[in-house]
């Protein structure tokens, strides 16, 4: 069996290289296929991935192109999504991930979220709501490490080619399919965004995006106001 392992990238040259080594490391009897979709990015991000990875590259990609395009290309039955800045658990990954998957009731699954550079109270705040936001309300979001079946990823439509709100939009469709399920390690994440851009300006910020979309605002106009605001320095990189 092959697993798929698709990251898109944008300007990851101090991170790609780390990840891709740790996959590289994990002890599995699987196939491993590495994709990486870069999107553009001004250093050496595609240098850095090349020699570990099969890199294609979307010069005006946003990620969820690039995310639609990497999972198009994939051979692997098994679909894993990860971000560059993610930091893997130790071990086998893949037993209990298939062990997830093959569960009758189950469409997808998701690694518990951490911080690995910060730890301060605000950021275990944040990791304790994102995983009960995963499990209870049926929304995992790119950081997350989305795993399922190729198979049910083509059936829940796919990742949608928007700027943003693209994991929200394919968390809808999977969880008609099925319930959403946790693996029992973490996946690491940095507190980067929230650190560069102030850490409750970004997170009141990110849920008004969030709030707005409820309401009917398309993802393309949110990016629009987004970008527009990150250009004026108020906020920091999704």
């Amino acid at each position: 069996m092959m697993c798929s392992i698709i990251i898109p990238a944008l300007n990851e040259e101090k991170r790609i290289g780390g990840l891709l080594s740790a996959i590289k490391e994990i002890p599995t009897t699987l196939e491993i296929e590495i994709i990486v979709v870069d999107g553009g990015s001004q250093d050496r991000t595609v240098e850095c991935a090349q020699a570990d990875s099969r890199v294609e590259i979307l010069p005006e990609g946003n990620r969820g192109k690039q995310l639609a395009y990497g999972a198009s290309l994939s051979q692997g039955e098994l679909l894993w999504f990860l971000h560059a800045d993610s930091q893997l658990p130790k071990g086998d990954v893949f037993q209990e991930m298939l062990a997830i998957l093959q569960a009758k009731k189950c469409a997808a699954g998701f690694f518990p979220l951490c911080f690995y550079d910060n730890q301060q109270w605000f950021f275990r705040y944040l990791q304790g709501t994102s995983n009960w936001r995963a499990q209870y309300l049926g929304l995992i979001f790119g950081d997350q490490g989305l795993f399922l079946w190729k198979s049910t990823y083509q059936q829940a439509g796919g990742f949608s080619e928007v700027p943003l709100m693209e994991d929200w939009l394919l968390s809808r469709q999977l969880r008609k399919l099925g319930a959403f399920c946790r693996h029992s390690q973490s996946i690491g994440t940095s507190a980067r965004r929230f650190v560069d851009g102030g850490k409750w300006r970004t997170h009141f910020h990110m849920h008004y995006l969030k709030l707005r979309f409820l309401l009917g605002v398309s993802p393309e106009k949110l990016a629009s106001n987004y970008h527009r605001e990150k250009g004026k320095g108020k906020w920091s990189k999704k």
